[in-house]
């Protein structure tokens, strides 16, 4: 009996460490989290999705469990619809985080192959108009960036090229075609690859960048080998530099190209093939941000009563 007590005793502990991992103040549940997150993940990885993404994902994926305090397969539409109350009763997620949220799980079950989670409805996310910089403001983030070739070509890339963070993290050397004075994105958002003019300012910062990395030596194939929160941190100071007040994002050049290019007449099907968007209607929310082009329209259009 002694011999059985203690064999199960082990087996408790044995459950309790593997459980030891739960999150969000759930307790320890008696099954390993990290063996199904871990091959979440992996799925994930193995279906090319972002970092981002994969990390984001994996974090719903442990929460969830941990709430649950059961195994996956053990689990059900119950267990579901109480966490997504968790979510927005306890947690008080946005909209937009409980969008994320049913999203990952809908995905976490798939990869699975079960089907508890099909029909669980996300809500619909609020449209909110993109913030941008003023023209002005630009050029003063260009002038913060003078002094460092580097973060020059980043400011560059990013506010004439509008590319996504991800997207400049993956750049490749051999991606910059200069003889065409292109730069070839390599499966961005949606897997789709397309094509990126490179204008003859962002040309001169990464002629001079290119010619400070050769004298510094990097090896490194790719084209900034930098990750993406590093390059956050370099647009932040940069615009604390600058003056601007808002707190500026990389995402928020991007931003500032589509509303600079609408402005000057860009007809908007050759922004939406610029920005890798895969449907016009999502590069349509830049008209209602071009707030000069609504007026001089409105001043056309008027009636006379």
């Amino acid at each position: 009996m002694a011999a059985v007590a203690s064999s199960r005793a082990r087996a408790l502990a044995s459950r309790a460490r593997q459980g030891s991992d739960a999150v969000d103040g759930a307790g320890a549940p008696p099954f390993s989290l990290d063996a199904t997150v871990e091959r979440f993940q992996r799925m994930l990885q193995a279906q090319e999705r972002s970092p981002c993404t994969v990390k984001q994902y994996g974090h719903v994926a442990r929460s969830f469990l941990a709430h649950a305090q059961k195994p996956l397969d053990e689990t059900n539409r119950r267990d579901l619809e109480a966490y997504r109350e968790y979510l927005v009763l306890e947690r008080h997620y946005s909209k937009n985080s409980l969008y994320t949220s049913i999203r990952a799980l809908t995905c976490l079950y798939r990869s699975f192959g079960l089907d508890a989670a099909e029909g669980l409805e996300a809500p619909r996310r609020p449209e909110r108009l993109p913030h941008y910089l003023s023209e002005e403001e630009t050029h003063r983030l260009f002038d913060a960036v003078r002094g460092s070739p580097r973060d020059s070509a980043i400011v560059h890339v990013l506010a004439f090229g509008g590319l996504r963070v991800g997207e400049l993290c993956h750049l490749e050397l051999e991606d910059i075609e200069f003889e065409r004075n292109l730069m070839h994105i390599r499966s961005g958002k949606g897997d789709k690859d397309r094509e990126v003019v490179i204008e003859e300012k962002t040309r001169g910062a990464l002629d001079r960048y290119l010619a400070e990395r050769t004298i510094a030596g990097v090896g490194s194939t790719r084209l900034f080998p930098l990750e993406p929160i590093t390059i956050e941190r370099i647009i932040h100071k940069a615009a604390v530099v600058a003056g601007i007040p808002r707190r500026v994002t990389p995402h928020m050049l991007r931003h500032t190209l589509a509303t600079a290019l609408l402005s000057r007449g860009c007809d908007i099907r050759y922004i939406q093939k610029l920005l890798g968007h895969a449907s016009v209607a999502t590069t349509q929310i830049y008209t209602h941000v071009d707030t000069q082009a609504l007026r001089d329209a409105y001043q056309r259009a008027k009636p006379e009563y």
